[in-house]
């Protein structure tokens, strides 16, 4: 696999965005500037637009990588696609980077997860998810700032710290409330 040498520092233009699309059969305009001036005009945002194409082409690439990591490879050539992500990505260049990215990651998980959380018949373990997912959020933004001393602020390392502990308990306490649910109709 050939990897490009300089790190990606400026966002791709939409007619890049589409381009890529278009090549995973995800775009099917013509893929002009009139077309996307049109588009982000209805839109109200150039800003929102270019955001709506790239989380379209990631989830398009998601879709992908679920498919390739179910394709029955071994266990250390999966570990080392998922590796390649982050190179390519460029958050192992540090430590830092690693521990943002993730909590990125954690942050786009845990938002579906509260708004499932809302409809009361999915019960309490999607709650108990959302919550973990908070806790880790917070977790991975306290081990970000400890890499950077320079940034490294010990009232909101506490605070953070505190948020996930009780985020924890939250969660704890929805998957207790699942679990008596579970032995009150197994004692039926």
């Amino acid at each position: 696999m050939k990897k490009r040498k300089n790190k990606k520092e400026t966002p791709s233009t939409v007619i890049q965005i589409a381009t890529a699309m278009q090549a995973l059969g995800l775009y099917n305009g013509q893929n002009t500037e009139a077309e996307h001036r049109a588009e982000a005009d209805r839109l109200g945002d150039d800003t929102y637009y270019h955001m709506l194409l790239v989380n379209a082409l990631l989830g398009g690439v998601e879709s992908e990588a679920l498919l390739a990591d179910s394709s029955g490879v071994q266990f250390d050539q999966m570990m080392a696609a998922h590796q390649q992500a982050l190179t390519t990505s460029g958050a192992e260049d540090t430590p830092e980077k690693l521990m943002n990215f993730l909590r990125w990651r954690t942050l786009r998980v845990g938002g579906p997860l509260r708004q499932i959380s809302q409809n009361r018949e999915a019960g309490p373990v999607p709650l108990a998810a959302a919550h973990a997912a908070e806790a880790l959020q917070r977790m991975l933004s306290v081990t970000a700032s400890g890499q950077n001393l320079a940034q490294f602020d010990p009232h909101q390392m506490t605070a953070d710290l505190k948020a996930a502990r009780d985020s924890l308990v939250s969660s704890l306490a929805n998957l207790d409330i699942m679990l008596d649910l579970i032995n009150q109709v197994e004692d039926l």
